[in-house]
């Protein structure tokens, strides 16, 4: 037989979790970005002597700068607003608007839907 579970709010666990994500978004931002931005990751190695060698793997790794810049800054904007959401979490004492509530997945176990 499967106890029902039961869910409560606990704020302290959306603060552990939120000071999780601000210690990932601080080495995003103080270690990672640097380093594509201004570090060694900015500048293209050389790519040796071939025929060809240095037209395509230039090409090749500005097109892998470009795209792991956007995906690091897209990551970057969804850090800050797991933290936003988490805090606004927080502060309504886990209070979910109707639409949130219509949404969430039902299992049938949750007698919080009963």
């Amino acid at each position: 037989m499967v106890s029902p579970r039961n869910r409560t709010f606990d704020p302290a666990a959306l603060e552990r979790y939120q000071q999780f994500l601000r210690e990932l978004l601080d080495e995003l931002e103080d270690e990672v970005i640097p380093s594509l931005r201004d570090g060694n990751l900015n500048k293209a190695p050389a790519f040796g002597t071939a025929p060809g060698a240095y037209e395509n793997a230039a090409q090749q790794y500005a097109d892998f700068h470009a795209t792991t810049w956007r995906n690091l800054q897209y990551l970057r904007g969804t850090l800050h607003g797991m933290i936003t959401g988490l805090q606004t979490a927080i502060e309504n004492g886990g209070a979910v608007d109707d639409w949130v509530a219509l949404h969430m997945p039902k299992l049938p176990e949750d007698e919080i839907y009963t």
